[in-house]
């Protein structure tokens, strides 16, 4: 073989060799595409070991992507047991993990917290309309917002839900729900909140209700794809039963919420419900609750459907004391 020829193909398989060498990618938010292979991964960092740049220390915040063939230690906390030898990988900011198989069932129940971005914003605004010209001429509009904006330590939530319906020209319907959360995030999940809210039911028992109150909370994530959070705390209540004037007591509020992101054509499995009470009446409670699957249309667009159930302690008069509804709604994620 002539010797040309030899230190070509020489060449090239130093070339292939390098590239197996480090076959890693690193995406960040901001666009940065860094080769190289992982070194660890910590409990808010992860270090990389960058070509021609070397170890770099970096938010798991700020990753958007990662492919290593390399395993690697991961350490979920202080005091929590390290995992060693584990293949990592994300994908648009999912975060998974291989690991030996004593350890995945550790692992799993531990949960590979990924803090959330220190900016940007989340959010599902949905709508459904109902326009009927029957015997019984009926217009209802459903609309539905929620959104979340993260800020580096602290985050603002707005929650709205306005339902309005007229049958034969006359209100039928006409009740809201609005609220307002300022978070403040700690360590481990755990965040301080502060609220504000109002809610308004023209034909039930509870007519009107205005709260401000605060307390404590916890984002869990027990699962990479199932994402939990609850909170709790005293409120401040001035309220309206029908045919009854306002009233200031204080009360509790508790609030939860369940998020699974599924393997099926990506349909989001949702829940949501809140229970707040006043001390003062054994019954004077207003209980709510809101079931969801959302199904992925195109982009950010999204067809929903919903189970919502709102449920007051006390009866006054004729109005009952629950609301049962299904909603079938489109919308746009964000």
């Amino acid at each position: 073989m002539p010797e040309s020829v030899f230190r070509l193909i020489a060449t090239l398989l130093l070339m292939g060799a390098s590239c197996f060498v480090q076959a890693g990618v690193l995406r960040l938010e901001n666009g940065a595409v860094l080769p190289g292979e992982l070194v660890s991964i910590g409990p808010k960092k992860l270090v990389w070991n960058a070509d021609k740049i070397g170890n770099v220390s970096i938010e798991k915040s700020d990753v958007l992507s990662l492919q290593s063939d390399r395993k690697a230690p991961i350490e979920l906390g202080q005091r929590s047991t390290e995992f060693k030898d584990c293949l990592l990988e994300v994908r648009k900011s999912q975060w998974s993990a291989n690991c030996a198989k004593e350890q995945l069932h550790s692992l799993a129940s531990s949960g590979l917290r990924v803090p959330p971005p220190a900016t940007g914003s989340t959010g599902k605004f949905t709508t459904a309309l109902d326009v009927d010209r029957g015997a019984n001429p009926s217009d209802e509009i459903t609309v539905n917002l929620k959104a979340r904006w993260n800020r580096p330590g602290y985050r603002h939530n707005v929650y709205l839900d306005v339902d309005y319906e007229e049958t034969d020209g006359e209100t039928t319907d006409d009740d809201a729900d609005a609220n307002y959360q300022y978070d403040l995030l700690r360590d481990n999940g755990w965040f301080w909140f502060g609220r504000g809210r109002y809610y308004r039911d023209e034909f039930e028992s509870l007519r009107e209700v205005y709260a401000g109150g605060g307390g404590i909370g916890r984002d869990i994530k027990p699962a990479q794809d199932l994402a939990i959070s609850l909170q709790a705390g005293p409120a401040l209540m001035y309220y309206y039963f029908e045919d009854k004037d306002g009233q200031l007591e204080p009360g509790s509020s508790m609030m939860w919420t369940m998020t699974w992101q599924t393997h099926w054509h990506d349909v989001e499995v949702s829940h949501s419900g809140e229970l707040g009470w006043v001390f003062a009446i054994s019954d004077g409670y207003l209980f709510q609750s809101k079931t969801a699957l959302t199904l992925p249309l195109y982009k950010g667009l999204v067809a929903e459907l919903r189970l919502e159930y709102d449920r007051a302690g006390v009866s006054v008069g004729s109005n009952g004391d629950y609301d049962l509804e299904w909603v079938m709604a489109l919308g746009y994620n964000w």
